[in-house]
């Protein structure tokens, strides 16, 4: 059995955290660009990257037609769902678009692009839209992949609850060991848009020979109020 050490994502955490969590922190109140401010690495760096694209698409705003185009960052495209994961459209008019460094999922994989970011439009059961920001990386690392690993599967949470203020609301785990891959999904209550609480989950997953894959989505209506004691 391994026994996880954490210096190296820490240090990386040190670095990072001067430059960003200030802006994660705040629900704008126009939709802005969204922007990269890390570098785009298997570590800390990529994963403040999700959290700021998800607080900037999903938790800021609900979604609109317009959305897309206000939240576009630099370099990317506006393809549909269906282009993006399959290949091709559908003929019908999109449900959902995607806002992409490649315009296709397995693309932005292989060459290694930021986080993309699928934007599922309202509906009158879902009148704020759905949100969904998803990053795949190989490791960036040749040494210590094994460390790094336990590193992220150690300080998600936290790091989690930091950057959007969030709390758990899924039961955690009973303690910690070390494994040769982490899948960990977890669920989250999020300050959001109209002073309420959005209902996020989270899925992580570390793997030594294809790097890895976070997933944030928010499927469901906000509730309650932010005010509430």
């Amino acid at each position: 059995m391994r026994i996880a050490c954490l210096p190296q994502f820490a240090q990386i955490a040190c670095l990072s955290v001067a430059c960003s969590l200030g802006a994660l922190s705040t629900v704008s109140a126009e939709p802005a660009r969204i922007i990269f401010a890390h570098k785009n690495w298997s570590d800390l760096r990529g994963v403040l990257n999700v959290f700021e694209a998800a607080r900037a698409a999903c938790l800021a705003q609900p979604v609109t037609k317009d959305l897309p185009k206000q939240l576009l960052p630099e370099g990317y495209e506006i393809v549909s769902s269906s282009l993006h994961a399959l290949g091709f459209e559908t003929g019908s008019e999109p449900k959902a678009v995607v806002l992409s460094r490649t315009g296709d999922e397995a693309n932005d994989y292989a060459e290694g692009a930021p986080p993309y970011v699928e934007l599922t439009f309202a509906t009158d059961a879902a009148p704020s839209g759905g949100c969904r920001v998803a990053w795949r990386r190989k490791w960036d690392y040749s040494q210590d992949v094994d460390r790094i690993m336990d590193s992220m599967a150690v300080l998600f949470d936290p790091w989690f609850s930091y950057a959007l203020k969030a709390v758990r609301v899924s039961r955690p785990d009973d303690g910690f060991t070390a494994q040769e891959q982490y899948s960990l999904l977890s669920e989250w209550a999020v300050p959001c848009f109209g002073g309420k609480w959005c209902r996020v989950g989270a899925l992580l997953e570390l793997r030594r020979d294809e790097g890895v894959h976070l997933t944030i989505t928010r499927s469901e209506e906000p509730v309650g109020s932010q005010d509430a004691n």
